[in-house]
């Protein structure tokens, strides 16, 4: 423990992280404790669980949480955890319960963890005390998140995504598609990659052609962009929309999310193939140009959305050297697959980037395991995001005991 603690200690600012902080079990199990045990994650959509009774699964490391909206229509995230023996309870996914009944001893509990019927036990046993487990809860504009933690932190972001969201209606959403993948590279580097376009020209060029993210530097491009990011601030005002979260160097730049709206490129609307909207708008827009809400959240967590469909990223460390991805696509609730979008053309744009970014990231986990790995320099122009991230993160691991 204690060359975790002097590596942590002796991380370089602006540089990548030390080989073992990507592929050592110690290390891994330091994240678990320290970042995904320790704050919020996301977890998924409110729109997935709207009747009492529907619930999902999500697992994280050794933990299995039941996110369950009960019959006072509260959203809960119940450890899949029998109080009797241990056992499993939700070995289904997902679904639609009136109860959760343990399927070793048949344990029933209440959809708010409550235990309803024991089985066998003595006269003076006291259901009360052996309700389920439960970890915090918050959701905000249509997303949940889970804390792990004992004491759970201020869920500090919950204002800034309100107003970048609320105007989308995730809410009245619902999940048109979901793809669940394994990348084969530490968790870290699939944010860090999520946190620069450095490399967006060379791997995202279909991304490039819609997006500011991949500007060069001269003043003839840079004078058209501000003209744009002027010309959106000023047509989202009318609108109704909170053009404070519309920064062009990012809002919540020094803090651990971020929450922004950004223009396309003069002509596009929506992150789709051909920058068009490809399903009926969401929520309160009734114009499809309102720019692209993007947001994120450490650890586990991103976001793109257009005025016509919202793109959700749920990052998920399996071990060192492996990382699960749940990328959920929503549309509106009243929008019918086959009449009103396709999801061919829904999905195509943002599933095509996450395929480039897989092979990225598992490219560059290959080289890091290299003996000859050593850390690189970071771009103070292109990869100042990525050392925001790195930053914090060492700042969580800087709570481990030598």
């Amino acid at each position: 423990m204690s060359e975790a603690t002097d590596l942590v200690r002796s991380r370089r600012l602006g540089w990548s992280l030390d080989q073992p902080f990507y592929v050592d079990p110690l290390y891994f199990q330091l994240d678990l404790d320290h970042v995904f045990r320790a704050g919020w994650l996301f977890a998924g959509h409110t729109c997935q669980i709207k009747e009492p009774g529907e619930y999902f699964c999500y697992d994280i490391a050794d933990d299995s949480l039941i996110i369950i909206r009960g019959n006072d229509r509260k959203v809960r995230a119940l450890f899949n955890v029998c109080r009797h023996r241990g056992s499993l309870i939700c070995k289904v996914p997902k679904g639609h319960v009136k109860r959760l009944v343990c399927p070793y001893h048949q344990w029933t509990y209440d959809t708010d963890g409550s235990l309803l019927r024991n089985t066998w036990m003595p006269a003076d046993f006291v259901n009360d005390e052996f309700n389920l487990k439960q970890a915090h809860v918050k959701t905000v504009a249509g997303l949940i998140f889970i804390s792990l933690a004992g004491v759970a932190p201020a869920f500090a972001p919950e204002e800034n995504l309100k107003g970048l969201l609320e105007p989308h209606g995730l809410e009245s959403a619902k999940v048109a598609y979901s793809e669940t993948y394994d990348i084969a590279a530490n968790w870290k580097l699939v944010i860090e990659n999520q946190r620069e376009c450095y490399h967006c020209p060379a791997k995202h060029k279909g991304y490039a052609k819609i997006q500011f993210d991949t500007e060069v530097d001269n003043s003839d491009e840079q004078s058209q962009i501000q003209a744009r990011w002027n010309e959106s601030r000023e047509k989202w005002a009318s609108m109704g929309l909170d053009i404070s979260l519309a920064d062009y160097r990012y809002a919540m730049k020094g803090s651990w999310w971020r929450a922004v709206r950004t223009p396309f490129r003069a002509g596009f609307v929506s992150e789709t193939v051909n920058g068009q909207p490809v399903a009926p708008l969401m929520g309160k827009f009734t114009d499809p140009d309102a720019g692209n809400a993007r947001a994120n959240t450490y650890p586990n967590f991103w976001l793109h959305g257009s005025s016509d469909h919202m793109h959700t990223m749920r990052v998920t460390p399996i071990d060192e050297k492996t990382t699960r991805i749940q990328a959920d696509w929503l549309v509106s609730e009243t929008a019918k697959e086959g009449v009103d979008y396709s999801v061919e053309q829904l999905i195509a744009f943002s599933k095509r980037v996450n395929e480039e970014d897989h092979e990225i990231a598992e490219d560059q986990a290959k080289g890091v395991m290299s003996s000859r790995y050593q850390p690189g320099p970071y771009s103070p122009i292109k990869e100042e995001l990525v050392e925001h991230f790195v930053a914090w993160y060492i700042e969580q691991m800087g709570q481990i005991s030598p």
